[in-house]
């Protein structure tokens, strides 16, 4: 049989667009972040290059993280149709059956690699892998619980560090208080841009289920939240540079309480507000350094 190379570069491309790439390196870099500026004690690079337990922790949380994303697809492959046609067109060019294959083949060596560490890290990666699977099969459905757990299981990856190091930042306490009200905000914001998808199928989302008085009501919620959260962390640690990334997180979910409901074209104002609060997400992640300053 003739080979075709350019075929599975297509597919290797759009199994990377399945499980979500650009999330899953966003998340890694979080974590090695995080230990080498606020949970471990100083070390050189060379103590940190060889500290593989550290690495076989991301790489699992990698595994894991993307098996959970390509389930996720795959029981929203009908609404992705509609809410994005062309991306989930091409990522059709890795079948079901090969989904699904992956997604157990990487839980797991997920697994695998973290019965290196010990037994509990096994344990938390086996808890985190069925709620991944929890989420993409039941709460995702569930109009309150869906966002609430999308933003909890976003996060849960640096609770894994925290078993590791058994120490704690008290800054990064209050800073990722902020970062998860970003990212609930993120997930209205992401539910307006795809209600088209949700009301055709059936998905009781807030939008949906609530209209614009719900949703605002929500977005206030949230707005409050992130306003306390940034003024205890701006309290406590006045001098790091921080202060941009939350002054432009509280700036974006005021916007997305003030126009988001009443656009006159929701689906485009809430498309640019969701980069926005990507990038907002990304800025966070970056300047987690600071805390230590």
């Amino acid at each position: 049989m003739r080979r075709r190379p350019w075929l599975f570069a297509l597919k290797t491309l759009a199994l990377l667009s399945r499980v979500r790439w650009y999330n899953v390196l966003l998340l890694a870099l979080a974590q090695y972040l995080s230990s080498i500026y606020l949970l471990s004690p100083p070390a050189s690079l060379r103590a940190f290059m060889a500290d593989y337990p550290l690495h076989l922790l991301v790489l699992s949380t990698g595994l894991v993280v993307s098996a959970g994303f390509i389930l996720n697809g795959f029981y929203d492959r009908e609404k992705d149709t509609v809410n994005r046609p062309w991306q989930t067109a091409f990522e059709r060019l890795v079948s079901r059956r090969t989904s699904l294959n992956l997604y157990l083949i990487f839980n797991f060596a997920g697994l695998v690699l973290a019965s290196v560490l010990s037994w509990r890290a096994v344990a938390f990666f086996a808890v985190y892998a069925l709620s991944l699977w929890m989420y993409s099969h039941k709460f995702k459905k569930l109009t309150y619980l869906g966002n609430l757990s999308a933003a909890l299981l976003s996060f849960v990856p640096f609770f894994a560090l925290l078993l590791y190091y058994r120490s704690l930042h008290p800054g990064l306490i209050t800073y990722v208080a902020f970062l998860f009200c970003v990212e609930l905000g993120r997930q209205l914001v992401k539910d307006v841009e795809q209600m088209k998808g949700d009301l055709i199928f059936g998905y009781p989302t807030i939008p949906a289920m609530e209209g614009q008085k719900g949703l605002r009501k929500h977005f206030a919620a949230i707005v409050l939240l992130s306003g306390l959260s940034a003024g205890i962390h701006l309290f406590f640690w006045p001098q790091n540079p921080q202060w941009v990334v939350l002054i432009f997180g509280l700036t974006l979910l005021l916007w997305a309480w003030n126009k988001i409901p009443g656009s006159p074209q929701p689906s485009r104002s809430a498309r640019r507000l969701h980069v926005l609060f990507k990038l907002c997400l990304v800025a966070g992640v970056l300047s987690l350094p600071f805390l230590a300053a």
